[in-house]
């Protein structure tokens, strides 16, 4: 088969063989966070309670390590191929298919993959008001967590659990869960917000840390 063939055994692919994507690519995550919640959280029962979830895995990637390959995420999608298979993308690599579905994502991240719980229904993040906070200072458990007001950046939050000290444990890991989330996991802004729904979710930490967040973000990344 010649080079620029077509193999007409796989799926059309998203763009031809000499056709690339224009827009660029807004990648929100800032991985190094797991750096500074590891430092700032060393030797402590928080640290301990969250290293022992599905979270834990996460501070074993080497992210100081590993930046964002742009280039290589713009040749991925250069060449993937029209399927539609849930939370499952296809690209063709050296005429090969390649597969990254939510076992890849769940292998790497050793995130809890499982079913969402009954009623739940996963947010479109894409959308352009997902994240909008309007109200969220009335909610009692955002005043409790967050605080007073709606506006509250993740590094508002990431500078009170580095400088309080005197903040009770309850409070640093349910900080630090939100800053984690919101900040790498579901980053979807250029200044990470936390998201009033899923600090609600963190009334209950045990649930928290047993939701099936590997399932919620491969779907707002196959999605994107």
């Amino acid at each position: 088969m010649e080079d620029n063939a077509c193999d007409t055994r796989l799926p059309e692919r998203l763009f031809a063989t000499d056709r690339f994507p224009r827009n660029r690519l807004n990648i929100y995550s800032r991985p190094n966070i797991l750096a500074f919640v590891h430092h700032v959280l060393r030797g402590s029962e928080a640290f301990a309670k969250i290293r022992l979830s599905s979270f834990g895995k996460l501070f074993d990637l080497p992210t100081r390590q590993c930046p964002v390959s742009y280039k290589l995420i713009h040749s991925l999608l250069s060449r993937q191929l029209r399927c539609n298979q849930e939370h499952t993308l296809w690209y063709v690599f050296c005429k090969d298919p390649l597969r990254f579905s939510l076992e890849e994502f769940g292998t790497i991240t050793g995130l809890n993959c499982g079913s969402f719980p009954d009623g739940y229904e996963a947010p479109d993040h894409n959308r352009k008001d997902a994240n909008k906070q309007k109200g969220a200072h009335k909610d009692p458990l955002w005043q409790k967590i967050v605080g007073k007001y709606d506006n509250i950046t993740i590094a508002n939050l990431a500078g009170e659990l580095e400088h309080d000290h005197q903040m009770d444990e309850g409070r640093r890991i349910q900080l630090a869960l939100i800053i984690i989330l919101d900040g790498v996991l579901i980053a979807s802004q250029h200044i990470h917000r936390p998201t009033l729904r899923y600090v609600q979710m963190l009334d209950d930490v045990d649930g928290f840390l047993e939701f099936p967040w590997g399932v919620n973000r491969s779907y707002t990344l196959c999605a994107a």
